[in-house]
């Protein structure tokens, strides 16, 4: 393909609105354009209008993994942008628009590397699995959807294509990370339960808001000691209180209260010790006769971290430098990725973040370097056939 051909199918992707919804329309472009080169490709709906895309190529026991996602998050308000967001616009040299970051500029790059490598008729010394997801943005449905087809048991390594590049705003160039480790995630919430009174006469109901209250503090207590606990690859476990909620008008005692929390794990500090510390905290506060306290877990996935001298690590440091023109960092980050679903199916495969977009995802005017989602192209290419044929 040449560039224009490359730019048209990012244009054409970042037309098709996809935040929270409608992914099945992407899928199908995106299978289109595909079976217009002899791939074929496989939709996997996990609800009305929303579809996992699935594609093969290759032969062979060895099979590297590829992974993106098709939808984004809301624009926002439009006012805050500078040119229509479903539009891909080219401004010197960087393509605005919804998704072009975050992560339709990756997955779009996967897409046409297979197209290239199935035109140029490479042989492939194994197979190629696309995952291209829905939902991740918001629960991650689209990839847990995939647990129990067979598709990611039998992967030997997973690239996911999300951004991880920085961008020198000052300079005005960008600089290319790879991520070897990502923390896990613990959503909880904590439910008190009082009973309701008039507020003249407090002492006939029991405050679930003051209960809740005295639970938080014993919560940050416990969270302050938690960080002083240093994981040596992903470093401290990060707790945010995300949302409270409690009562039901000014003139009564409330009789319910409610605190969610996020917590990034490490594997030193990881879910299954949290819920269990936080747990007995409750058990020994409940053991009051006006405290009433209940956990549930939301949330639960554990973090991701590849070894640096993994395979896919190795070519991924290699033929940076070599395509991005500058030594490629390995960092690790604490957001998440599909890649932590995945794991949950199969945890020995080697993983590697490693795509074109930056630091502007989700925000208005997100945009890609052109240049950054061209080489990206060509990177990606090399990665496959030097990884199933080395």
């Amino acid at each position: 393909m040449n560039t224009f051909e490359r730019i048209a199918i990012l244009e054409k992707s970042i037309s098709i609105k996809t935040d929270g919804h409608n992914e099945q329309e992407l899928a199908e472009y995106l299978k289109k354009i595909l079976k217009d080169h002899n791939i074929e490709s496989t939709e996997i709906p996990f609800a009305t209008g929303r579809s996992n895309l699935i594609v093969s190529m290759g032969h062979g026991d060895r099979i590297l993994g590829l992974t993106g996602h098709m939808d984004t998050v809301n624009t926002g308000p439009l006012s805050d942008w500078k040119s229509d967001p479903l539009v891909l616009t080219d401004v010197e040299g960087k393509l605005f628009g919804r998704g072009t970051s975050d992560m339709k500029g990756g997955l779009v790059a996967l897409i046409i590397a297979l197209i290239e490598i199935k035109d140029e008729g490479i042989d492939l010394g194994g197979q190629i699995r696309l995952l291209a997801t829905g939902g991740e943005e918001k629960g991650q449905l689209g990839s847990a959807s995939l647990l129990g087809h067979q598709l990611i048991s039998d992967l030997e390594a997973l690239i996911v294509a999300e951004p991880s590049r920085l961008v020198n705003h000052q300079s005005g160039t960008s600089t290319q990370f790879a991520i070897f480790g990502q923390n896990g995630v613990l959503d909880f919430e904590v439910i008190s339960k009082g009973k309701s009174a008039h507020s003249s006469m407090p002492d006939l109901g029991i405050n679930a808001i003051d209960n809740l209250q005295e639970y938080m503090n014993q919560q940050k207590k416990y969270f302050d000691e938690m960080a002083g606990i240093n994981d040596s690859v992903l470093g401290k476990i990060i707790p945010v209180n995300s949302i409270i909620s409690g009562g039901e008008q000014i003139n009564s005692v409330p009789a319910y209260a409610k605190l969610t929390t996020k917590v990034r794990t490490t594997t030193t500090v990881n879910s299954k010790r949290i819920i269990t510390d936080l747990k007995n905290i409750i058990r020994e506060m409940n053991k009051f006769s006006d405290m009433n306290l209940e956990f549930n877990v939301l949330r639960q996935l554990d973090p991701v971290v590849t070894s640096k001298d993994s395979p896919i690590i190795k070519l991924v440091s290699m033929y940076g430098q070599k395509f991005f023109k500058q030594k490629i960092n390995l960092r690790t980050v604490a957001g998440t990725t599909d890649a932590a679903t995945f794991i949950s199916e199969n945890n020995r495969m080697d993983i590697v973040q490693i795509g074109p977009g930056n630091d502007s995802s989700h925000m208005a005017n997100e945009y890609i370097f052109q240049q950054d989602f061209l080489d990206y192209i060509d990177f990606i290419k090399k990665i496959i056939i030097s990884y199933l044929n080395d």
